[in-house]
């Protein structure tokens, strides 16, 4: 028979919170990465990402079989390295959030590239978010066999589901606390839409000097429950951010919020970034536009907003792509293929 395999998951912050109202379903299980998916049970620890005290849980990470985090990368080179000297069986699984940002930062700082290196080469599996990154770890000489494109699949279908595909709604809704959100273009944008507007984000990324566009309502830290409120009433969603290499926020900024829009039946527009190809097809799931353009923003939206077939078709593309592809439940099954692999 079989031995059920021991696996822990890693995060930076405590899950306790949040796992009962996920139970509730009073907010996603996106949090979890997947782990309440896996078929066997798994153990979690919070172990913030720059704690050196983080180094006293290595005897009882050693005991695992598979510890999967997405940060704590001098834990994980600690944990790897004491894996082979001591003959353990516990694989370190990396899922990778901003590595090719921390790449850019550090390009002209060889003693940080290379400790990075160190750190990724130990691992024993890279899970990559976007081909992109995939890409990055390759030009830095990382084993092809050692990392795997895992679509950061974290929508919960239970809820953010879709009341309506292409919702009528009056307003025009842009959401994201990521660094790498460009509030100058969308509000240059916003001056030339008489629509109202409403902006979900945190205050660190609108000085409290800005001059709003009378169309526009901000609002800020909204939870998990209050965006989807806000999607139901939505015309469109509208995602507006840096040029990729720009080196703020994460590798795939606008991401997650773009997956719950079009989860939630709500077509989207877009700043162009390179993981939305390897999820989507512009044109058909969502309309990509290029970064720093808000002429496109404004074409995009004045094209759409009383072309309620084309908000529909493009809504409902997106839609059945997301809750056939990228539901945490296929994050499961994706984490199980590759601890099978590496069995």
């Amino acid at each position: 028979m079989k031995k059920e395999r021991r696996i822990a998951f890693i995060f930076t912050s405590s899950r306790e919170g949040m796992m009962e109202k996920i139970k509730k379903g009073e907010m996603p299980d996106a949090p979890l990465r997947g782990m309440n998916h896996l078929r066997e049970k798994a153990d979690h620890f919070t172990i913030p990402s720059k704690s050196l005290t983080s180094l006293l849980k290595v005897p009882r990470l050693l005991t695992y079989d598979f510890v999967i985090s997405q940060d704590n990368l001098i834990l994980g080179f600690f944990v790897s390295c004491l894996a082979k000297i001591f003959r353990t069986r516990t694989k370190w699984l990396y899922m990778s959030i901003n590595s090719s940002i921390l790449i850019r930062r550090n390009k002209k700082k060889p003693i940080h590239l290379f400790l990075l290196k160190l750190f990724w080469k130990s691992y024993a599996h890279i899970m990559c978010i976007s081909m992109e990154q995939l890409e990055d770890f390759m030009q830095l000489r990382i084993d092809r066999s050692r990392l795997s494109f895992v679509p950061y699949a974290i929508i919960d279908p239970r809820f953010f589901q879709a009341q309506q595909i292409a919702p009528n709604g009056e307003i025009i809704l842009s959401v994201g606390r990521d660094l790498g959100r460009d509030h100058a273009t969308l509000f240059k944008a916003a001056e030339q839409i008489p629509h109202p507007w409403t902006i979900a984000t945190s205050k660190k990324l609108v000085p409290p000097d800005t001059v709003l566009p009378p169309t526009v309502s901000v609002f800020y830290d909204k939870d998990s429950p209050e965006v989807r409120d806000l999607l139901a009433k939505s015309r469109l969603l509208v995602v507006v951010s840096k040029h990729s290499h720009v080196p703020d926020g994460s590798d795939c900024s606008g991401q997650t919020v773009v997956l719950e829009a079009l989860a939630a039946g709500v077509p989207v527009i877009a700043t162009e970034r390179a993981w939305m190809h390897d999820y989507f097809v512009s044109g058909e799931d969502l309309i990509v536009i290029e970064p720093n353009d808000a002429q496109a923003i404004v074409r995009a939206i004045n094209e759409l907003w009383d072309d309620e077939e084309r908000r529909k078709r493009l809504a409902k593309s997106g839609h059945d792509k997301v809750h056939a592809r990228y539901t945490t439940k296929n994050m499961a099954q994706d984490l199980e293929r590759i601890m099978n692999l590496l069995e």
